[in-house]
């Protein structure tokens, strides 16, 4: 490569939000997009070969390589030169463990190329060819696009005939480069900053369904993948119809109310992508166009399911106005307002709505596999593909596999799903009234989890149940009270911190202690840390009169009192007092303890009114609350 006869160019910003991406996860395929097309019928392979460089020729974008100067991203365009494209002989069931091996070999970035075909014999009628390229050079338009015109031009190769577009290049993706310019010095440019500046004036508390850093979580991610029944398919086709929704509007409004069922949240934030392409000549272009939008809208439990789509429309229609805006640059300008470097991202979930249809394949039968790259950056991502030549609609969801076990993803579709039918078949109905559970689920709820035969842990006590929950899903949302927030991981940890210093503190087995504490993360962490120490709690309300508040202490014999505050505690009390607001309580190892409670040890005790006017206490042991 010469340096004076090759001509460098600056990356556009979807381009760039890519590079970023890959300086986060460096050698991971978090940035790799991979379609297998699978061909019924006869293949002439030279002709296949002759059309896959024709287009490669043709399109650019292909021919991009990224450099790096001093750590500034360039790109520049290799001449086209024919390539040998590699065709391997395979039976079915060698080619589907090829295309799931190379699909996880993620591109060299710098100066090198960012595609690859290969071709697949799987015998005389049968031809597969599977097409990966780095998302810095392509987005998921491009990759059909690029597709179609593979079809094109084989069929207009084997059929001897010359295309009407043979000598008509398409677009150069590097005139895009020129409309960013224009674009970053205009008016429009400010406005849609200061649109997204205000839009993110206050930063949510919530970004996703859990809580952890995204830079210290692996990408290494799973794709489940259902097709909608036709009845739910052709019923939100209808819906959407006749109430003037486009189905993306449709399914991204089903993933706001799943995402505030899930947490109580009102606001959080749903990456979603637009094609970002508002030219006929940027629409027949092959490259990096896609951009990706922290979606904002806030749910109202009381508003009704159509009010509230309709609520989400009205914002997409204004997100189109802004979506050119980078997403890069508001996590950036976010930063440089707030003086902080603590802003990674702008939402835990994402959402992409996509049409699929292509070109016959001269006489044979096509199929186009959206394949899985096997790397994520986000939580979870939800794309919806509409596959416009056989009816059908496809949800693919990607998740990060620390973050969610196989059962909490079939779940999730499954909620996300209901969601989707109680819209069609219960506009009018209040979010707050929506029930994730659709009538399967509710049929086993019925009769088997309330049947009184079910089966239950009688062996085990409440602190040992709770820790196998904390296990089986430490990063779910354990308890929420106010601003304040705990995992079940983190819940446990503090819990067992705790529990040590009762358990220095000398609390026995089936010992009184009291917890004088609000509703609150407090009291929860007290409980248990009390139940995991062996000792039973006895709860006293604050608000109570003082003359009860010292009956029930002197009453349970409590010679230990955990306090929410000390000023909650009169300062005559004989025993000990814990406070829950003294991180020095918390300071013991977290791991969890060596349990000394059984089934038939006391849990806690609780007073009610006696008939002597004196409250009297009623003791409960762990399985009786099992």
């Amino acid at each position: 490569m010469s340096g004076s006869k090759v001509q460098f160019y600056a990356l556009t910003q979807p381009q760039q939000r890519i590079w970023y991406t890959e300086l986060l996860y460096p050698h991971r395929n978090t940035s790799t997009i991979i379609g297998t097309v699978k061909i019924k019928g006869h293949v002439q392979v030279d002709a296949l070969k002759q059309a896959i460089n024709q287009v490669i020729a043709r399109n650019d974008s292909f021919r991009i390589r990224i450099v790096s100067d001093n750590g500034v991203p360039r790109q520049y365009v290799r001449p086209h030169a024919d390539q040998e494209i590699e065709c391997l002989n395979l039976d079915k069931a060698q080619a589907e463990e090829w295309v799931r091996r190379h699909n996880l070999v993620p591109f060299e970035l710098l100066d090198s190329d960012l595609y690859r075909f290969v071709i697949l014999r799987i015998g005389a009628e049968e031809t597969w060819f599977n097409f990966k390229m780095h998302h810095i050079v392509t987005d998921g338009v491009s990759m059909n696009q690029a597709v179609n015109q593979i079809s094109e031009h084989y069929s207009q190769i084997v059929s001897g005939k010359t295309s009407a577009v043979a000598g008509k290049n398409p677009p150069s993706y590097l005139d895009f480069i020129q409309v960013e310019q224009e674009y970053e010095q205009s008016d429009r440019y400010q406005k849609d900053k200061a649109y997204w500046m205000d839009k993110f004036s206050e930063f949510p508390e919530t970004l996703g369904l859990k809580s952890y850093n995204p830079l210290t979580l692996g990408t290494a991610a799973r794709r489940e993948s259902v097709v909608l029944n036709d009845g739910l398919y052709q019923g939100v086709k209808s819906f959407c119809e006749q109430n003037g929704i486009s189905l993306f509007t449709f399914f991204l409004t089903a993933l706001y109310i799943y995402m505030y069922k899930m947490t109580q949240e009102q606001d959080i934030p749903i990456g979603t992508l637009y094609a970002n392409r508002t030219s006929k000549k940027e629409k027949d272009t092959i490259g990096m166009f896609v951009s990706t939008v922290a979606t904002r809208v806030r749910v109202e439990p009381e508003s009704e399911l159509l009010a509230f789509l309709q609520t989400v429309a009205k914002e997409q229609a204004s997100i189109l106005r802004h979506q050119r805006y980078p997403y890069n640059k508001i996590v950036q300008d976010l930063r440089e307002a707030r003086r902080s470097q603590d802003i990674q991202r702008l939402f835990g979930a994402s959402i992409q709505y996509r049409t699929l249809s292509f070109a016959p394949f001269g006489d044979s039968v096509m199929q186009a596999d959206n394949d899985f790259c096997g790397d994520i950056v986000n939580d979870f991502d939800l794309h919806m593909v509409e596959m416009l030549d056989d009816g059908k609609l496809v949800l693919h969801l990607d998740y990060r596999m620390e973050l969610f076990d196989e059962n909490e993803v079939a779940q999730l579709i499954r909620h996300y799903l209901s969601v989707a039918e109680h819209m069609i078949e219960s506009p009018t109905q209040k979010i707050v009234d929506l029930s994730l559970i659709d009538a399967e689920e509710r049929g086993k709820i019925l009769n088997i989890f309330n049947a009184t035969a079910a089966e239950y842990p009688r062996e085990q006590s409440i602190g040992a149940l709770f820790e196998a929950q904390a296990e089986r899903s430490p990063e779910q949302t354990a308890v929420v009270c106010e601003d304040a927030k705990l995992t079940y991981r983190e819940l446990n940890e503090r819990t067992n911190r705790l529990a040590r210093t009762l358990r220095a503190a000398g609390v026995e087995r089936d010992e009184p202690i009291a917890i004088l504490a609000e509703r609150s993360v407090e009291m929860v962490v007290g409980v248990l840390a009390i139940l995991k120490a062996g000792g039973a709690y006895v709860p006293i309300d604050p608000d109570y009169p003082e003359e009860r508040i010292r009956y029930l202490l002197d009453d349970s014999g409590a010679r230990l009192l955990l306090a929410q505050r000390r000023e909650f505690v009169f300062g005559d009390f004989a025993g000990n007092v814990i406070d829950l607001s003294d991180e020095k309580v918390y300071n013991e190892d977290a791991s969890n303890l060596e349990p000394v409670s059984g089934p038939e040890n006391l849990a806690y005790m609780i007073y009610t009114s006696g008939t002597t006017g004196k409250p009297k206490g009623v003791m409960v042991e762990h399985r009786n609350v099992v």
